[in-house]
């Protein structure tokens, strides 16, 4: 596993298993995450599950992070799945309308599952 102080990260049977390390991700936190998703995405095919369980805030470049990370791997013939989304930041994600273009399921049992 490759951990860095924003992204842990694992395979499984060749996608990108990520979870999110920092409860708020804002501009800074959405600039490294986006670099680091940008390196190991491509080697497992744009096939990205995201487990947001620490995450406690969402910016509006952290949205943003999720939104262009699911435009690439749809571009890339893969697919981003994100798990473990905190009620309240749901409601934000619902709020935002993001709940139509992006999938998001409970946990990362259903969202291995999604993301084949």
């Amino acid at each position: 596993m490759s951990e860095s102080s924003f992204l842990a990260v694992g395979d499984h049977v060749g996608l990108l298993l990520g979870t999110v390390r920092c409860e708020k991700v804002g501009a800074r936190e959405a600039q490294i995450l986006e670099k680091e998703l940008d390196a190991l995405a491509p080697g497992r095919g744009w096939r990205i599950v995201l487990d947001l369980s620490d995450v406690t805030m969402l910016a509006s470049m952290g949205l943003g992070l999720l939104v262009s990370t699911h435009k690439k791997a749809k571009s890339n013939g893969g697919a981003l799945v994100i798990c473990h989304v905190r009620p309240d930041l749901m409601q934000l994600i619902q709020l935002t309308h993001l709940q139509k273009v992006l999938k998001i399921v409970p946990d990362k049992n259903a969202a291995l599952k999604a993301v084949v």
